[in-house]
This record gives structure tokens, C-alpha cells and sequence, in this order.
């Protein structure tokens, strides 16, 4: 799931974002390319965002390891001062049913998708940390309260050549 998260991403050509924001989609711009992707226990993978401008949407298609593994759309919910929301869809290559629309936050290069999922330890959320253009976090983290989220996985993302 974390891998279809980092995935791709969508907008809405008439937004208000985009009044608001000279290149709203900068943000989403990002995730293209080829990422090495190490998790905490040392596992490593490849993963490679092929992302555009669809007109209505801005896609991302990723494969993972050579295979491809998902196509995320966003589109834009609303905005405020360097704070961007947006509703995210995600398909994946088996065809599985979609689940419902998630929404996720970037602020500050930060990307939080919010309540993605409810288990037996409480609500999952799913956090992704740009630090520059070549580098990224990206944590799952659980939390039977809004305010005390532990985290349960990890894994960092470098841009290859």
C-alpha cells in the first residue's frame, strides 16, 4: 500500500489552486522519475513515476521493480496560505476494486494522507517528507487518538540516475 501511495498524483484545470498558486502542480512534479526506495529493515526496490499533465488530471504511473503496480490521480480540494488539499484515487495494475477517495495535505514539503485506513490498533496515516528534490520520507504511522501516532514502518526514498 505505502508503494501505491507514492505513486502519482491529479488536478483539476479549473482549481482554485491554480488561480492562487503560478504552478500548483510543482508539488506533484516531484514524484517523477526513478527512486530507490530502502524500508527500515533494509529491503530495497526500484521504483519509477512516469507522470503528465493529462489536462483535467496530473497522473503518475509507477512500477515497482519493472512491474507495473499503480496510477494515482489527485485532485485539488482546496488551499490555504502554502497549504495544499487534495483528493486522491488510487488503481492498481491487478484491477482491484478502487477504494473509497482519501485526501492528503502538502505543506512545507511535507505530504500527509489522513485516516487511510481503520484497523484493529486504531486509524492509519501515511506520511511522505521531500527534503529537496532528490531525497524523501515516507512513514505509516497508526494512532487510537488523533494526537499519539506511533510509527509502524518507514522507508527513504533517493532519485536515481
Amino acid at each position: 500500500m505505502m508503494r501505491a501511495l507514492v505513486a502519482a498524483l491529479a488536478l483539476s484545470a479549473a482549481s482554485p489552486l491554480l488561480a492562487a498558486e503560478p504552478d500548483a502542480y510543482s508539488a506533484l512534479k516531484a514524484m517523477d522519475g526513478h527512486w530507490i526506495a530502502t524500508a527500515t529493515n533494509g529491503h530495497t526496490r526500484a521504483i519509477d513515476n512516469t507522470c503528465a499533465r493529462t489536462g483535467l488530471f496530473f497522473v503518475c504511473e509507477q512500477a515497482v521493480g519493472g512491474t507495473p503496480a499503480a496510477i494515482v490521480v489527485f485532485m485539488p480540494k482546496g488551499h490555504e496560505e502554502r497549504k495544499l488539499v487534495f483528493r486522491t484515487q488510487t488503481l492498481t495494475a491487478g484491477g482491484d476494486r478502487p477504494g473509497p477517495w482519501r485526501e492528503v495535505t502538502i505543506e512545507d514539503g511535507v505530504w500527509t494522507y489522513a485516516d487511510l485506513e481503520h484497523s484493529a490498533g486504531g486509524k492509519r496515516r501515511f506520511r511522505i517528507t521531500h527534503s529537496g528534490p532528490d531525497y524523501m520520507h515516507a512513514e505509516t504511522q497508526v494512532s487510537a487518538k488523533d494526537d499519539d501516532w506511533i510509527t509502524v514502518s518507514s522507508e527513504n526514498l533517493t532519485r536515481a540516475p
